[in-house]
């Protein structure tokens, strides 16, 4: 039996870590990262009306459309694109509609009928501070009007590695995005763990195991989006039921 290692935030983690458990798999939390809404002095001022909204994330919902919400409720009617399942699955929960890219990522974004109409003028990105640059550089290159609106901030807490004992056989890990790979993969070097890159890492785009296996990871597996379903997917496909090879 092999154990998969969460490292989302602790909330999403716990509840990868059910669904897991549902599927058979047992599972270890190790968040590396956590979410910090920013506050009303830290965020910008609300964006004037838009074409579309763009939501980069999960958490870009959960921190931003509370925000954002007076802005429908005064007759602002966007579309509203969500960058994968489980981004749309959280607006669906707030009530609003969204579509999403075939590709779930910034490029499969870009490639939207939607960003390619002549007559699109302004886009508002709700995203975490920081992050990949792509989505509003190329945009802007396209002549669309582009706002950035950060509603969060990705912090970093101690993680202890000590817990990670037993051999190579026993761990599967997850990392949710480049910059959680980035920081594991430090991680594990900084503790000299070298022996954990030959372990799966589960990750939710070509784009992310492009990263890992860049990094050193050895079995890079690509799950179809960062939704726990497709977590769970990706591990029944590689391992089976449970995580029995």
């Amino acid at each position: 039996m092999t154990t998969v290692v969460l490292t989302r935030p602790t909330p999403d983690s716990q509840r990868l870590a059910e669904v897991l458990r549902s599927e058979g798999f047992d599972s270890l939390c190790l968040p590396l990262m956590n979410i910090v809404p920013l506050t009303s002095a830290e965020r910008p001022d609300l964006p004037g009306p838009s074409d579309i909204w763009i939501f980069v994330s999960a958490n870009a919902v959960r921190c931003g459309l509370p925000v954002l919400a007076p802005l429908l409720e005064a007759g602002n009617t966007p579309r509203v694109i969500a960058v994968g399942a489980k981004t749309r699955e959280i607006l669906s929960q707030y009530g609003v509609e969204s579509r999403v890219p075939d590709r779930q990522d910034s490029e499969g974004l870009l490639m939207m009928s939607e960003f390619k109409d002549d007559s699109l003028e302004h886009v508002v990105i709700v995203k975490g501070e920081g992050g990949r640059d792509l989505l509003a550089n190329e945009l802007s290159a396209r002549g669309v009007s582009v706002t950035e609106f950060p509603c969060y901030r990705r912090c970093w807490p101690e993680a202890d590695l000590s817990i990670l004992k037993g051999s190579t056989d026993q761990w599967i890990f997850q990392a949710s995005s480049g910059e959680t790979v980035s920081r594991l993969t430090a991680l594990l070097a900084e503790k000299e763990r070298h022996e954990l890159f030959h372990c799966p890492v589960v990750v939710p785009s070509e784009r992310v195991a492009e990263i890992a296996s860049g990094l050193g990871w050895r079995t890079v597996l690509c799950a179809d989006d960062a939704s726990d379903q497709a977590v769970v997917s990706a591990l029944h496909q590689r391992f089976g039921s449970g995580g029995e090879k």
